[in-house]
């Protein structure tokens, strides 16, 4: 009765390790958080900006030449407008967020989340969004690459 007693014991904890769908959210939350904080546009796009809601046409235009109307201005305004979790081979949080781009147009953006390998791969929408190790890669090349990453781990 003992041995038995343990094994379901042991049986029901099995799955206790491994995050919910609540805890996955989460963690993709701050890695999107990481990211769009750490875009190196970032930076050149605040110091344009200077931290104004309201803009002149030159700076505006200012804005614009950089891409920055392109890159997302706060990830504390960003907002989740769909989050779903896929369990395959590998666990994906799929889904979109929406924020304010620092020339004040909305951004929608999607992307997939890899809680097991730590990783967050952002729907890329400019020549910015190229990190370093994507950098021979055309704009088009890394959509197309997202896309099938999305078909493949998001449905």
């Amino acid at each position: 009765m003992k041995t038995s007693g343990i094994m379901l014991l042991c049986a029901l904890l099995v799955g206790c390790d491994q995050p919910n769908d609540t805890q996955l959210r989460l963690d993709a939350s701050r890695q999107l958080q990481r990211v769009i904080d750490r875009n190196p546009l970032r930076a050149s796009c605040e110091n344009i900006a200077r931290g104004r809601e309201w803009l002149t046409q030159r700076t505006l235009e200012k804005l614009e030449e950089k891409g920055c109307q392109e890159v997302l201005r706060s990830a504390t305004e960003t907002d989740f407008i769909h989050a779903e979790t896929f369990h395959h081979n590998l666990t994906m949080v799929c889904g979109a967020i929406e924020g304010k781009s620092f020339t004040g147009t909305e951004l929608t953006r999607r992307f997939i989340y890899s809680p097991e390998e730590k990783a967050l791969v952002v729907e890329p929408m400019s020549e910015q969004d190229k990190t370093r190790f994507e950098g021979r890669k055309t704009l088009q090349q890394l959509q197309a690459d997202f896309n099938r990453q999305q078909q493949q781990y998001c449905q």
